[in-house]
């Protein structure tokens, strides 16, 4: 019975009107569909993630952003990136011993999975297992921008850690 009472109240506050339907479409200001506003928001692979543009609003020093779209873009040089432009004879990991890629050293590392469980448990939400789902915080930088610095802090100590144990 109390559920049928919240459906009615939900229901009563639904405003009608006599005017005619409409297809609106929300990827273009004036709500019509063109080629151009379908072409902004697919991408080569398909949907563009909406977390990049919101890295550049992260209140973070900017060589962090600058690190941060490398990162999305797999331009960082580890071991797999430096493999296409010279020979690199040892393309283990420097925390384990599998072969570091950016998605291993940030996200799959024994180590590095261990650090992002840390700090999970430090801000009390799990923060993510891949770069996606920490960059889906990103987009509401307003009411997570500790837990943003935090996430960008721990990517750019990673990335500083693994540069001194390789230099």
């Amino acid at each position: 019975m109390l559920q049928w009472e919240d459906l009615l109240q939900i229901a009563g506050s639904i405003a009608l009107s006599n005017d005619e339907d409409a297809i609106i479409w929300k990827f273009n200001s004036n709500g019509k569909y063109s080629v151009q506003s379908l072409y902004a928001v697919l991408s080569f692979r398909g949907v563009s993630p909406v977390h990049i543009p919101a890295v550049w609003k992260l209140n973070i020093p900017p060589r962090v952003h600058i690190f941060l779209w490398l990162l999305y873009n797999n331009k960082l040089l580890t071991r797999d990136n430096l493999q296409k432009r010279r020979d690199v004879a040892n393309k283990s990991c420097l925390f384990c011993c599998e072969d570091e890629t950016v998605t291993h050293l940030f996200f799959h590392c024994c180590v590095t999975n261990l650090t992002w469980k840390v700090v999970s448990e430090i801000v009390g939400t799990n923060v993510g297992t891949d770069f996606e789902s920490i960059g889906r915080w990103w987009i509401s930088n307003n009411k997570n921008a500790v837990l943003n610095c935090t996430c960008a802090a721990t990517l750019w100590s990673i990335w500083k850690l693994r540069n001194r144990l390789c230099f």
